[in-house]
């Protein structure tokens, strides 16, 4: 994986959402499994701004990274038109896995909160540690427990 050496820290990234039609029920309020969506888009963007990309990381290692868990909480809708951001945090990063809080919010109202564990895995899904290029993106100078 071909990353520049001064890939800036991406310990926290903010990623802009529009909620649109498709993003809601037939009561204009956004579907649950939406914010889902949005948090995977906002990791997404988040690897791209460490200067990480997934394509090139999969051709040349054959690793890959795979949502292990996630655990959400509801806590206020959100609606049609919506202007929302997607908070992400590093939190910890350990041998192959990175802890991430993700929270959704419109202005200051957090609408949910997620705590997202991913995984480096290799083409087999087995886990494998993650690039060490990958762990300084994530602001941890290295893989810790």
């Amino acid at each position: 994986m071909t990353m520049p050496q001064s890939a800036a820290s991406v310990a926290h990234h903010v990623f802009p959402v529009t909620v649109y039609w498709e993003d809601t029920d037939a009561g204009g309020i956004v579907y649950y499994a939406n914010y889902l969506r949005f948090a995977e888009r906002a990791r997404t963007e988040l690897l791209r701004a460490a200067g990480i990309d997934q394509r090139e990381l999969a051709a040349e290692t054959g690793q890959l990274f795979a949502v292990r868990r996630v655990e959400a909480e509801y806590l206020a809708p959100a609606r049609l038109d919506d202007s929302l951001e997607v908070v992400t945090r590093v939190m910890t990063t350990r041998g192959a896995t990175v802890d991430m809080e993700q929270v959704v919010r419109r202005g200051d109202d957090v609408l949910v909160r997620m705590m997202v564990q991913i995984a480096c895995v290799n083409g087999r899904g087995r886990a494998t540690r993650l690039p060490a290029a990958a762990a300084r993106a994530f602001g941890t100078g290295g893989a810790r427990s």
